[in-house]
Parts: C-alpha cells; sequence; structure tokens
C-alpha cells in the first residue's frame, strides 16, 4: 500500500457558492422550506459534490428535490467551469422566471456533445479493450463484451456500456470509461439505469490524481466513498498474472490531527474480489472512506464530550456550577445519554463517578480517604451495587497491586471473597446498580465491555 501525497485536510471553504448566483434561494419540494443557496451549497467539499449528484439522481427518476421558489421549476447543482464554485440552475427555461441560468447551448449540453465524440477517441477504444482483455482473464467473469446494447425493463430504455461482463454468473457489471468529459448528467443517468436493472456500475480511468483532478472526476470519486480504479497496460499484466481482474485503486483515508480531520492518499493493485460492492447505491471501494470518517468523527467529538465531563468532574473543589452542568446536559442529551437536572438528584452519581474518576486518575477525587484500600472499605460497606463497576476499573487500571500493599490487615481481601460468594449465590444486597451504566459505559469506555456481564 503505498502513500500518494502528505496529509491533505479537509478545509472548509469560505464560499463555495458563486459570488452573485442569480438563483440565490431554493424551495424543498419535500417540506416547502425556502431557504438561501448558500444554506445547501457550504462547508464541506465532499458534501456538496454527494448533494450535485443526488439532485441528479432524483431529477433523473423523476423525483425532483429543490425548485426555484419563483416558477417552481426543478433545479441542479452546477459549477464554474474554471473554479469549484457552484449554483443552482433550472431544468428547464422558458422565459417566464426572471432567474436566468442558461444560455442558448448550456455547458452540459456542450460537455454532452463532447463525450459522444470521445467515445470513439484512441484512447477510449483502446481502454475498451484493456479491460476487456482483463476480464478474460478472470474466470469468475463471463460473457465479456464490448459496447453490448443493455436493454432496460421500460421501453425503449437501453445503454451501451463500454464493456459489460457476468460476475459470478449472477452479477452484470458496466465498465465505463472517464477519460475528461464525462459529466454529471451522463454519470447520474448510468448510475440510476443500471440500479433500476439490477447491474452494477464501475467507472474506470486512464490515471487519477487526487490533487489535480477534474471535477467530473470528482464526481465520482467523492460518491463512491473515495475510491478511483485505473487501468494500464500495468494492471493488465497484473490480472493476466493473478487469473483475476486488478485494477489500480486510488483511495483517501481520514485521520483527525490537532482537532482537524485530514485525508492521506494511498493506491495499491487491488483484486475485484477484494472490492466492497454496495450495490444500492451503486458504489464499489476497496477501503470505506466514508464510514471511516463517521468512525472517527465520532470517536472524536465523544472524546471532547468525555474530556468536557471529565475537567467539569475533577474540578477543585467540587462545586456545582449550573449553568456549566446544563451545557452538560444538553450536549449528552444530543448524545443520546440523560443526565440528571443536578448531580445530586442521580442516585449514587457522586459516589459512583467519585470512585471511577479515583481509580483512573490514581488520586483520591471527591473522596477524603487516606489511600485507595480504604476508599475500597467504603464501597464496601455503604455502597455494594457500585462494586462490579469499580473492580472493572481496579482491573482495567491495575490497581489491585496497589491495594494489596495497603491492606496490611488483610481485611479487603476476606471481604473480596465475601462478595464474590455474594455475587456466586445471588445475594441481592450485592446487585450491580445499573442505574447509570449508559454513562459510565460512555465516559469510561475501558470497562464498557463487560460492565453489563454478571458479576463474577
Amino acid at each position: 500500500m503505498l502513500p500518494l501525497v502528505p496529509l491533505v485536510h479537509d478545509a472548509l471553504e469560505d464560499r463555495l457558492l458563486v459570488a452573485d448566483p442569480q438563483i440565490d434561494e431554493v424551495m424543498d419540494l419535500a417540506t416547502g422550506e425556502v431557504a438561501p443557496a448558500e444554506s445547501w451549497v457550504s462547508g464541506d467539499y465532499q458534501q456538496v459534490l454527494e448533494l450535485r449528484m443526488r439532485l441528479m439522481q432524483e431529477l433523473q427518476a423523476g423525483r425532483p428535490v429543490l425548485a426555484c421558489p419563483l416558477c417552481a421549476v426543478p433545479v441542479h447543482l452546477v459549477s464554474l467551469a474554471a473554479e469549484r464554485r457552484f449554483y443552482f440552475r433550472h431544468e428547464t427555461e422558458d422565459g417566464r422566471c426572471p432567474a436566468r441560468t442558461k444560455g442558448r447551448l448550456s455547458g452540459e449540453q456542450i460537455l454532452a456533445l463532447k463525450y459522444d465524440g470521445a467515445r470513439e477517441s484512441r484512447a477510449h477504444l483502446e481502454m475498451k479493450e484493456l479491460i476487456a482483455a482483463s476480464l478474460r482473464s478472470d474466470p469468475d467473469f463471463s460473457q465479456v463484451e464490448i459496447e453490448p446494447i443493455w436493454k432496460g425493463i421500460d421501453a425503449n430504455s437501453r445503454r451501451r456500456p463500454d464493456v459489460r461482463a457476468i460476475w459470478r454468473a449472477k452479477l452484470p457489471v458496466a465498465f465505463e470509461v472517464q477519460l475528461s468529459t464525462t459529466f454529471l448528467r451522463v454519470i447520474a443517468q448510468r448510475r440510476q439505469f443500471y440500479l433500476r436493472n439490477g447491474g452494477l456500475l464501475l467507472w474506470v480511468f486512464k490515471d487519477f490524481d487526487v490533487g489535480d483532478a477534474r471535477l467530473t472526476q470528482d464526481d465520482i470519486f467523492y460518491n463512491n466513498s473515495r475510491n478511483a480504479f485505473v487501468a494500464s497496460r500495468e494492471t493488465l499484466e497484473a490480472s493476466r498474472s493473478a487469473s483475476k481482474l486488478v485494477f489500480d485503486c486510488v483511495w483517501s483515508e481520514p485521520s483527525i490531527e490537532r482537532g482537524q480531520l485530514g485525508w492521506r492518499q494511498f493506491h495499491r493493485h487491488a483484486g475485484f474480489d477484494e472490492l466492497t460492492i454496495d450495490q444500492a447505491t451503486q458504489r464499489v471501494f476497496l477501503f470505506d472512506a466514508d464510514g471511516e470518517k463517521a468512525r472517527i468523527s465520532g470517536e472524536y467529538a465523544d472524546g471532547e464530550l468525555r474530556g468536557a465531563f471529565r475537567s467539569y468532574w475533577l474540578r477543585q473543589p467540587n462545586a456545582y456550577d449550573e449553568e456549566l452542568w446544563t451545557d452538560l446536559r444538553e450536549r449528552f442529551e444530543a448524545r443520546g445519554i440523560g443526565l440528571p437536572i443536578h448531580p445530586g438528584v442521580g442516585h449514587n452519581l457522586y459516589a459512583l463517578l467519585d470512585t471511577l474518576y479515583t481509580v483512573r486518575e490514581g488520586r483520591m477525587v471527591g473522596w477524603r480517604y487516606e489511600n485507595l484500600v480504604k476508599l475500597a472499605h467504603g464501597v464496601f460497606d455503604r455502597h455494594k451495587g457500585l462494586l462490579w463497576a469499580f473492580k472493572l476499573m481496579l482491573a482495567a487500571h491495575d490497581r489491585g497491586a496497589e491495594i494489596v500493599r495497603s491492606d496490611s490487615t488483610r481485611k479487603w481481601r476476606a471481604k473480596v471473597a465475601s462478595y464474590r460468594e455474594a455475587w456466586a449465590s445471588g445475594d441481592e444486597a450485592f446487585d450491580h446498580d445499573d442505574t447509570h451504566d449508559e454513562l459510565v459505559a460512555f465516559l469510561f469506555p475501558e470497562i464498557a465491555k463487560d460492565l453489563r456481564i454478571t458479576p463474577h
């Protein structure tokens, strides 16, 4: 696996909308809400490209999402040719609306003509032959054809994919070559057609540079979980050598460094049998960048929230601060975890969290005990329902030896034997108090896995 370029940060654009859009507000056709165009076209470049694809696909399916509020004509999202700035354009323009977004021949119509011409270029023909030859090296593929007629289930519905083959006698796969002029409407139309007709669409590039990709390449890359596939003479030889279809896969992996989301680019040869196929969304990928982004973003947000709660709880003295606690309650509620209106209202909450933070921090938090073994005696005598979480934290932070060293009278060891016996016999006095398990699992993930199992 080879990294292509250094870490590139996913910078938020100050403005992704053009400076003076003709359509400066759009109407959500599902809700009737009218909102500034910039509220839809802002923030993350990938999100804008995903919106651009969604709008076009829904238009092709006869389910427009957004419309011009002045004339109610559906709109889609297009970009200036020279820069990554977007604006909304009427799907049809007949002069009734004061907002004018089309010339006599639109940029997309020009690209459509270019696309039809490019299909017969020498580069395009060579790519089709190369992909077909690679497919014929793979016994998992059958019925390999160049530009066959693919009839759809609807009357007069058909496509001519660059190459088509059947994967493992079950899934028809269309391979479309992307050189330089494929545009969004073509991409969206083909995705809808193959989805509706039980097929899978995979776009193949002659070359792909994440740092120097055209917008039309971005439309494919960002809507395919940041994966792109390149075919070449080298991948053809690799296919023949491995007896399976091989592409050079280019993908991005996210990470968060110093609070900033960044992307590092990688590439390697990958067999088709290594790829994840998500037919419902017409995505094929080696690495699930979208899923990983969601995972690490969630972990980062969780880490920030854990840190904020820890900072609040460890304040000395630990005085109640209504404003800070209310803010924490709202943030935890958004995370799906309830906090009491006041920490003192929560059943045993002070005792529970003071105990667990004491073990983790290696110093007394809230308690006035001299050492850990005296805290252990206090938990046993007055808070038996907390013993299981306490035991798990001691093990997670390797505090057992510390307690043994302090247990000069050996009384604690006797209590350990007694509570284990009580758990084994089902003594209700020693039942685990699970009132705050959801909160504890979030704040102390090191014990979350074992928290809900039967104490032993």
